[in-house]
């Protein structure tokens, strides 16, 4: 019966190991391939054993099955490892070292008779039949036997976990890997419990039978328990698995990538995400936060959305977390941009509202006196018309052309002074204008700050004030007489709605930081020194000591181009950081 069987189970190997080595670049292929190459070289050598009638031909055909005996185990556990994503673990160097205990009991095997210690005795005995080989086993078969049992047990244990770890839907082909390779070796211990005398490699044919099985009906090359560590790798993705006593149990390349090194299996979740604290203290709080969090990756800013995936329980215990990060940086920085866009569509509106208001105004000031046949009041009211049409215009070039200052042809800074100052509205305010400078800048800006400053001295300067446009040397300043700006108040003065006047809207000044920000200028603000000692035609002009604001269009330090108006450039306020970040 031995001999039958030991060569169907030699054919069931020999099939199964080419259906392996179909698969060979399959995760677990070559492994597979040389498991089940050894099962069908032990099985064939079996056979050769059961045929042979004398004992020293059947001790030619078992020192023929060592060599697989000491192939099977190590093939075992590379397949194991590789079929559940462990292959890193088994590298050639280990995998050397594993098989050279059992080379070493082939070796002793075949020269047992100058020492003993495999064999310490051999004899012929009839078992129904057949005729079989009695073996007294020596001390280094014992040994190696037990190293074998040693590795299979670890590869049987870490196969039971992978048919736990698996889908559902590859558990049956993996459960089918379980047995049929599990069959033979409990079997010996049937055969050593004293159970019936026959030998567990018989059982071959139930592992090539299964193993061809699971590969050809399940595609358990093909898609294996594998796949969720290959996920795990291959996800692009920072994923963080941490252990229901807050160490890390297991990482991605893409964690440690973005994360560093510290990162690392075994250290604690709460120390290695140092490197990210935004992470580190929403996993304290245990909950996911509602906004993208910034990572600092190379130097680099990058915004990851948290998820915190509970694992499933064993038991009434929590096995612990893992943690997704899912990079977000392109959408959150898309967000940004649009809710910028969005904000600069809001001032673009609210300062064109506002610079349409001072020529309107002036219209609607001039339109009686007009109607009665004033011929002045007529050319300030066409003049207004004007210049509501050249606003619309000028707008419409800002947002076709987002650089106007590239090709700005040189201007008149007293004759622009004066066109403001006649479509402003300004009241009973007086315009005084110190020293002119040829500018080339974006003329029709410079036009919409004056004016915004212009009205802004007006409504704030109190009654019948004097406002003095002074050019400087690398830009303009617009002083007036009035009380100034308040020194509690003086950081707020360019934010948009801050107004101190009971019909202020709190756009003005707003606008002027906005359109000098978006123009690469800068504007000040500070209080008039009563004289303007260095304007540009080299007289000394008498300004007012109130509110005094400044636009620099060049690199020169802006304090400089102040020190002339300014009482102490010193003191000089900026729009803030926040309003220049904006823009």
């Amino acid at each position: 019966m031995t001999a039958p069987v030991a060569a169907l189970a030699a054919a069931v190997a020999a099939g199964a190991a080419a259906v392996a080595f179909d698969h060979r670049d399959e995760p677990g292929g070559l492994a597979a391939t040389a498991f089940m190459c050894a099962i069908a070289w032990w099985s064939a050598a079996l056979f050769g054993e059961a045929v042979a009638s004398t004992e020293a031909g059947k001790l030619f055909w078992l020192n023929v099955q060592y060599p697989a005996t000491a192939v099977t185990p190590v093939a075992a556990v590379a397949f194991v490892a590789s079929y559940l994503g462990y292959d890193a673990w088994v590298s050639r160097r280990r995998i050397l070292a594993l098989a050279a205990p059992l080379a070493a009991l082939t070796l002793l095997s075949w020269t047992n008779d100058y020492h003993g210690l495999v064999r310490t005795g051999t004899d012929l005995a009839a078992y129904g039949s057949e005729t079989v080989l009695v073996r007294e086993l020596g001390p280094a078969w014992w040994v190696g036997w037990l190293y074998s049992q040693v590795l299979l047990v670890a590869t049987f244990a870490t196969l039971a976990y992978g048919v736990y770890d698996s889908a559902p839907a590859f558990r049956v082909s993996a459960g089918l890997l379980l047995v049929g390779a599990g069959a033979p070796w409990a079997a010996q211990f049937v055969v050593l419990g004293g159970g019936p005398a026959f030998r567990p490699e018989l059982l071959f044919v139930l592992t090539g039978v299964a193993f061809t099985v699971a590969v050809r009906r399940g595609r358990t090359l093909g898609v294996t328990p594998v796949a969720r560590r290959v996920t795990l790798e291959a996800v692009p993705d920072p994923i963080v698995v941490v252990d229901r006593s807050g160490r890390i149990a297991d990482t991605n390349p893409a964690a440690r990538a973005w994360l560093g090194d510290d990162v690392a299996v075994g250290a604690a979740v709460a120390d290695a995400l140092a490197s990210a604290p935004k992470v580190r203290a929403a996993y304290r709080r245990g909950e996911a936060p509602d906004e993208p969090l910034s990572v600092e990756v190379d130097g680099e800013t990058r915004f990851v959305s948290l998820s915190a995936v509970p694992l499933p329980t064993l038991g009434n215990r929590s096995q612990g977390t893992v943690l997704l990060l899912r990079d977000v940086t392109d959408s959150e920085r898309n967000r940004r941009d649009l809710e910028v866009a969005n904000d600069r569509l809001q001032t673009l509106t609210h300062a064109l509202a506002h610079d349409l208001k001072n020529p309107l105004s002036v219209a609607d000031g001039f339109t009686d006196l007009a109607t009665a046949g004033d011929e002045a009041a007529i050319e300030r009211v066409e003049g207004a018309h004007d210049r509501m049409f050249e606003i619309v215009d000028e707008t419409l070039a800002a947002v076709d052309h987002p650089d106007p200052d590239a090709d700005a042809e040189p201007f008149s800074f007293a004759a622009l002074a004066e066109d403001a100052w006649r479509t402003a509205e300004t009241g009973t305010a007086t315009l005084t204008v110190a020293g002119d400078g040829s500018y080339a800048a974006d003329e029709a800006a410079v036009r919409s700050v004056l004016e915004n400053l212009f009205r802004n001295a007006a409504v704030h300067a109190g009654t019948d004030p004097t406002v003095t446009a002074v050019a400087l040397d690398g830009g303009f300043a617009v002083v007036d007489d009035g009380p100034g700006i308040p020194p509690a108040e003086r950081d707020r003065v360019f934010e948009r709605g801050y107004t101190t006047a009971d019909d202020g809207t709190g756009i003005g000044l707003a606008s002027v930081a906005t359109l000098a920000a978006s123009h690469g200028w800068t504007v000040v603000a500070g209080r008039g020194r009563g004289e303007a000692d260095a304007a540009l035609d080299g007289e000394t002009a008498a300004v007012g000591d109130g509110a005094a604001f400044v636009v620099r269009f060049g690199a020169r330090p802006v304090e400089e181009v102040a020190a002339p108006v300014v009482a102490d450039p010193d003191d000089l306020v900026a729009p803030s950081e926040a309003l220049a970040a904006e823009e």
